[in-house]
């Protein structure tokens, strides 16, 4: 990789709502690989917020991601507390989605405007949509907006699956709402890089983006290998951050409609949830499911991931991609998920990974896998020689770079 365009190495100011470490979401996660390897071509300037006392421990870990780091002191209002909902519900009668009403911050905004002031900058990028608001006084820098997901696609999906009608119409007007500003958003900057050629189509296609490139999503092969532990009997593993509403529905529905069936033929099956804040609702509802355990966050997935046979991903709501898989994939474990689980990501269902969406053909890919050790042999060998091959974050790193030095020579955008 080479950094220069113009003839000097590019000044990127990142901007990024939330602190990157613990690496506890497949946002930050690609967010911080990308990082690591953009320091080495580019001079990387990141602001983002920082809870004291809850981040300290991670803070000299900046370094590895930029040269110069402004970390703005904030306080997060814990998911599912009062506070929360009560924020969320005066929140809802605003004219911009919950998501993107609760990113923005004075605080956050002033610092992004006083050090892209002081500049000079040949870039400002900002990390998913959500931030936007405090974009909207950038003036006389090309601008990057980098989006994880298609926001939209995400809360149409909610509306989809929603089951009383308060919450119903609740994830309709949101719905509504980030249409209209991801529309918006996207109009307004420079240019747009999107995590898959899946959301790039629909954000040319549907949403009307100029501008829009895509990269491909990355594992560190070298970090998540096939472990040579025992493995327990009949075992299946989730993971994933709880307090994101669709991992939590996608156990929800795996547990309703998807292990009842599997129960039938295998009476000790056993599901492993792994993954930070699971929410009250969530362990009430085990409660009923004694073959389902949620262990909430470790520092270390990967011997959780060992133990088991089967690695699931039973998502019905979700976009961009989900590193998850990957992850899964380069240890060497056989994948079953649905199409939305493992959508964006160029995989073969039935050579690398298997694909079911009906509730039946989960339950009955989930007990041939159990019980035919050949064929889960098949695809473990085939998920690792894929990553292997095909999802280095160096090659999206690549990708990413080439796209900043295209939007470093747009025009800079007008103030919103």
């Amino acid at each position: 990789m080479t950094g220069s365009t113009g003839g000097h190495r590019l000044r990127i100011l990142f901007f990024s709502q939330r602190f990157l470490y613990p690496m506890d979401t497949g946002g930050k996660i690609r967010t911080t690989k990308l990082l690591e390897n953009l320091k080495n071509v580019f001079d990387v300037t990141v602001i983002s917020n920082f809870e004291p006392g809850k981040d300290d421990r991670y803070l000299s870990r900046m370094q590895e991601l930029c040269s110069e780091y402004h970390p703005v002191p904030w306080r997060e209002i814990p998911k599912y507390s009062l506070g929360f909902y009560l924020r969320t519900l005066w929140r809802s009668f605003s004219r911009y989605p919950v998501t993107v009403v609760n990113d923005y911050s004075p605080d956050l905004e002033s610092k992004l405007l006083e050090v892209a002031a002081k500049g000079p900058f040949d870039l400002l990028i900002c990390d998913f949509l959500q931030p936007t608001l405090n974009f909207r006084r950038v003036k006389g820098v090309p601008t990057l907006l980098f989006l994880h997901n298609v926001e939209s696609v995400i809360t149409r999906r909610h509306f989809e699956v929603a089951g009383n009608p308060f919450t119903k119409f609740f994830w309709w007007r949101q719905w509504v709402k980030m249409d209209r500003y991801e529309r918006e958003a996207c109009r307004r900057f420079s240019a747009v890089v999107a995590v898959s050629d899946v959301d790039r189509e629909i954000l040319e296609k549907q949403m009307g983006a100029k501008k829009v490139g895509a990269i491909p999503t990355g594992v560190d092969a070298k970090y998540f290998t096939p472990g040579n532990g025992p493995i327990e009997e009949n075992s299946l593993v989730f993971t994933g951050a709880m307090d994101w509403l669709p991992n939590e529905d996608g156990i929800l529905f795996f547990a309703r409609e998807i292990l009842p069936r599997i129960s039938v033929e295998i009476p000790d099956v056993r599901l492993t949830v792994v993954g930070r804040n699971p929410s009250a609702r969530l362990a009430e509802e085990l409660k009923g499911y004694p073959e389902i355990r949620a262990v909430g966050r470790v520092d270390d997935i990967r011997p959780w991931v060992s133990r088991h046979v089967l690695y699931v991903v039973p998502l019905r709501i979700g976009g961009g991609t989900r590193i998850k898989i990957y992850e899964a994939m380069a240890m060497g474990k056989a994948v079953v998920s649905t199409r939305i689980g493992a959508e964006g990501l160029p995989v073969t269902s039935g050579h690398d990974v298997i694909l079911a969406d009906r509730p039946e053909d989960f339950a009955r890919a989930v007990v041939r896998l159990l019980r035919n050790g050949e064929e889960r042999r098949r695809l473990e060998d085939a998920a690792r020689s894929y990553v292997e091959e095909n999802a280095s974050w160096e090659c999206a790193a690549e990708t990413f770079a080439r796209l900043c030095r295209a939007a470093a020579q747009e025009a800079a955008p007008e103030p919103w």
